[in-house]
């Protein structure tokens, strides 16, 4: 049964066998490759195999974090095909995650159900440029294990459409949704534990112009009862550098 709040920590020190191989999923570095997931962008316009390449994940602290030197997603952005680098690693740092694009957040939100870290009808605080709420073209199949939604999250889903199939599965609940600095007024889930605190850094970006003093009081209100923080540096959306040196200071004396 899950325990809504429980911390990360408490579940992996448990020895459950089940919680330990569920890391085994992002192990490994690999290539996305056919017309799918993020690789579906821009398909016609980048050459005969586009391939996007997906890091591995390994446990470390957010100054583990660097950028790497595959090109993790391609776009065209005014009528130019932007390749952009990601991460080297995907990192975990107790109860955050830290991923490039933000579709990957989908299923370490399955993984922290699976866990005990999360409940069912968990309330998500969203703090993005981007709602990300589009409809994929297929939702997820109820009842999916941890490889499904794992091959669903990264050739099904994009950075823009991996909350809705969370919603329509019942996993997801109530929603904050962050998109501009008039919105980190909002006292709403503020002290709900049952929260997953979803970060994407475009919000951080030169043209969002947040006061980031008000953005880090309200990140570390819901980083204190969140029982899962998901993070996504957003290479196609923000400087990467940037991205590193604001979440290090962002999430500074929180975990």
């Amino acid at each position: 049964m899950a325990v809504p709040g429980r911390n990360w920590f408490s579940v992996v020190e448990c020895g459950a066998k089940f919680c330990k191989e569920m890391e085994n999923y992002y192990q490994n570095s690999f290539y996305l490759t056919g017309r799918r997931g993020n690789n579906a962008f821009a398909w016609d316009v980048r050459g005969e195999e586009p391939r996007l390449y997906v890091p591995a994940l390994v446990s470390g602290r957010l100054e583990d974090l660097e950028l790497g030197d595959e090109v993790v997603f391609e776009d065209v952005d005014e009528g130019r095909l932007r390749s952009c680098k990601g991460l080297r690693n995907f990192v975990r740092d107790g109860k955050v995650v830290v991923t490039d694009n933000h579709n990957h957040a989908l299923w370490f939100w399955y993984e922290a159900l699976a866990c005990g870290v999360l409940g069912r009808g968990a309330k998500l605080v969203h703090l993005d440029q981007h709602k990300d709420m589009r409809r994929p073209s297929r939702l997820l199949r109820a009842g999916a294990d941890l490889e499904e939604v794992f091959r669903y999250t990264n050739e099904e889903v994009n950075v823009g459409n991996y909350i809705v199939p969370a919603i329509e599965d019942g996993l997801i609940g109530s929603r904050l949704m962050v998109t501009g600095e008039v919105d980190l007024g909002s006292s709403l889930l503020v002290d709900e534990r049952n929260k997953i605190l979803n970060i994407d850094m475009d919000f951080f970006a030169e043209e969002m112009k947040v006061d980031f003093e008000k953005a880090r009081c309200f990140v570390r209100e819901h980083a204190e009862t969140a029982a899962l923080i998901t993070v996504a540096t957003s290479p196609f959306f923000i400087d990467q550098e940037r991205a590193i040196e604001i979440l290090t200071e962002l999430l500074k004396g929180v975990i």
